[in-house]
């Protein structure tokens, strides 16, 4: 097993997208009114981020395969440092977007190298259980980042928060420094051009059925994190009170994400993930069941989604270690596309689904049932996704 030291390193890394992506959730009706546009509008600006994140992902992975792992995190935490500023010093709706986009760009970084150093050192197995510690680390930022930045935003104005997400940027470039080797040597370097890989990836088809679950889970939890905070608005509830709502999903991703790691020495490597996608899908269903029922209340929104962290917790890292340590041989490259492919396709639903059918109860409901359905459909015996894991 890897060091503690570097087991922090990456994930104070892999943590860098979620942070930047949450910390203003709570404050976003108030920055709505300051820039003076619509409620829809907001939310997009945490797709954006999402889609500049994604695609900058596509160009970490090959080129960190070329030129090795710490010179690109060491440029991506500096652009990330950088947006963040300018996020903070933005007068402007549309400013405020530009400065997301470099933002995401310099983010993209600590997630897909992140991913690689791991790759880098551990066979598959130990990979997942490194995920499994990494990975309750980077659940806590869903939940304190938006605590943290409602106290921040009522208390300095939202600008406050992206100027904490500026200095996590600046900690985590002195751990890189300080604490993480380069993990690829030059003979292991690729020696074509960086961009070949993705084909070798692409038709790896147990890379493609581990992405699909990676993006029915992403998706369902950005969509939940675009409309709640417009829901607990709606029912009074100040910035501070609406960032501590998030722990509870954030214990249930780490409850499921330690029962995992007990598991994979026990369970087929795909039963734990099936398991965790029956919780998804019963958190659709519960859903269903608070509109059939006209129930009110913030407990009708947080169970629900408390089923789906479950999901989140154990079925989400263990597709995004089996995707990217599968047997395509290109380490960096597959964890840039499933990271594309993740991040992309959460940012395209969160925006289509705020901008075709508004916030809602219901609205959420719909779109985590769907999801949930679909991965569920990804794990059954006629997928050919129940192949035996090693």
């Amino acid at each position: 097993m890897p060091r503690v030291s570097f087991i922090l390193t990456v994930a104070m890394l892999s943590a860098f997208g979620l942070i930047a992506s949450d910390v203003y959730l709570p404050a976003m009706p108030s920055m709505t009114i300051e820039f003076g546009v619509a409620d829809w509008q907001m939310p997009q600006t945490v797709s954006i981020y999402l889609l500049a994140l994604a695609i900058a992902q596509l160009v970490y992975g090959p080129l960190s395969d070329r030129y090795g792992r710490k010179p690109l995190l060491l440029a991506g935490i500096t652009l990330y440092m950088a947006g963040s500023l300018g996020c903070a010093a933005s007068d402007s709706y549309v400013g405020f977007l530009a400065w997301r986009i470099l933002e995401a760009v310099g983010a993209a970084s600590g997630l897909v190298i992140g991913r690689a150093l791991i790759a880098d050192t551990c066979d598959k197995r130990t990979s997942a259980k490194v995920y499994a510690m990494v990975y309750p680390l980077v659940s806590l930022s869903p939940a304190l980042a938006p605590a943290i930045g409602g106290h921040l935003a009522a208390t300095f104005g939202w600008r406050a928060d992206f100027l904490c997400v500026a200095a996590f940027g600046a900690m985590a470039l002195l751990m890189v420094l300080t604490l993480l080797p380069e993990t690829l040597p030059v003979q292991d370097r690729t020696r074509t051009s960086p961009f070949t890989g993705f084909g070798h990836v692409l038709r790896d088809r147990t890379f493609c059925r581990y992405t699909l679950v990676v993006c029915a889970i992403y998706s369902a939890w950005f969509v939940y994190l675009t409309q709640s905070p417009f829901l607990f608005a709606r029912q009074g509830l100040s910035e501070e009170q609406s960032g501590w709502l998030y722990l509870p999903l954030t214990a249930g991703i780490i409850g499921a994400n330690l029962l995992a790691k007990r598991l994979l020495d026990r369970w087929p490597y795909d039963r734990i993930i099936t398991a965790g996608i029956v919780f998804f899908v019963l958190g659709g269903v519960a859903f269903l069941a608070v509109g059939a029922l006209q129930l009110q209340g913030t407990a009708s929104v947080i169970l629900p989604m408390c089923l789906v962290s479950l999901a989140n917790g154990s079925s989400l890292s263990l597709a995004v270690s089996g995707a990217v340590a599968s047997e395509h041989g290109h380490v960096a490259t597959a964890s840039g596309l499933v990271g594309f492919c993740q991040i992309g396709s959460a940012a395209l639903v969160a925006m289509g689904v705020s901008a075709v059918f508004g916030t809602g109860v219901g609205v959420l409901g719909d779109a985590v049932l769907a999801l949930g359905l679909l991965a569920l459909f990804t794990c059954l015996p006629w997928s050919g996704y129940r192949k035996k894991v090693v």
